[in-house]
């Protein structure tokens, strides 16, 4: 089953690298689903859903990509998140020609939130996937993460901490996960070695 979530805030993040989480939320629901990604394209994206831009005018490449797909009468049908790989939640996007369905099978959220927010489209994501990696409220106004969602550089540095603050349970669980990184076939990175 689908579940379908809406852009619903922007939050920094402790990293030094040019990074924000972009909070959806579940459609008619209470539960959020962090996603990485340059502050850039956050706030573009924020601002994008505030105040969408009226076609037929390109005010980005984004614009330029949804003005062809409609001179050519393809039609973006909705974006589905389809699973996570070293931090990176991956997607696809679902779009329909002729009658015809086609799909992108995967690209980065970043990319296909991007797409979404310009197509005026639903975010979707299966309900198993979604129980996995929402945001649990931890407290009044607290919240943890999965550790697969974190980039390698914030679990360098959150190992770095944990090591300097002798917290060796928590450096064991982030060291098991860049391990386990280092077995996961992504295919972004082996198709974009320099991707964000």
């Amino acid at each position: 089953m689908l579940i379908e979530l809406e852009l619903s805030a922007l939050a920094s993040t402790a990293d030094q690298n040019d990074r924000s989480m972009l909070i959806l939320k579940e459609k008619g629901g209470d539960r959020i689903l962090p996603v990485m990604m340059s502050t850039r394209r956050a706030v573009t994206m924020m601002m994008r859903r505030q105040i969408p831009l009226s076609l037929p005018v390109a005010a980005s490449v984004a614009d330029a990509y949804n003005l062809l797909l409609l001179q050519f009468d393809i039609t973006v049908k909705r974006i589905e998140f389809t699973g996570i790989a070293n931090g990176i939640f991956l997607c696809k996007i679902v779009a329909e020609r002729d009658g015809q369905e086609c799909v992108v099978d995967t690209c980065q959220a970043h990319d296909a939130l991007v797409v979404a927010c310009t197509s005026v489209c639903p975010i979707t994501i299966d309900s198993e996937l979604f129980e996995a990696q929402y945001m649990r409220k931890t407290g009044d106004n607290s919240f943890a993460i999965n550790i697969n969602v974190l980039t390698r550089k914030m679990l360098e540095e959150a190992l770095e901490h944990a090591v300097a603050t002798e917290n060796f349970e928590v450096a064991t669980q982030i060291r098991d996960e860049l391990a386990r990184r280092e077995q996961v076939h992504n295919p972004i990175e082996d198709a974009n070695p320099y991707a964000e």
